[in-house]
Order: structure tokens, then sequence, then C-alpha cells
């Protein structure tokens, strides 16, 4: 039952993160400078991998 459900919170979390683009977050590129600003406000990094060829 829990394997059934998992498709539907993908859907969630990926709309989430969609709507975060028009929503005008500053989204940090630096990994250090993100790291930095996780631990000084207790806010968890969300990482995102590319391949572009």
């Amino acid at each position: 039952m829990q394997l059934r459900l998992f498709p539907l919170l993908a859907c969630a979390l990926l709309s989430t993160a969609l709507s975060a683009q028009d929503e005008g977050i500053d989204w940090l590129s630096n990994y250090e400078e993100a790291r930095t600003l996780a631990k000084k406000t207790g806010k968890p990094i969300f990482l995102e991998f590319r391949c572009e060829a």
C-alpha cells in the first residue's frame, strides 16, 4: 500500500518545486554558501543534480 503512495508524493513534491520558481525564490548555486546559510538558519538544503549533454 505504501508503494502506491510514492508516485503521488513525488508529483506533489515536483509541483511544489515548480511553483517555487514562480514565487521568486532566490536559489543559491554555490554549495558552500548554501551550507553556511543552512547552518545559520537551521533549514535543510535541497540539492538538484543535472546532466546536460
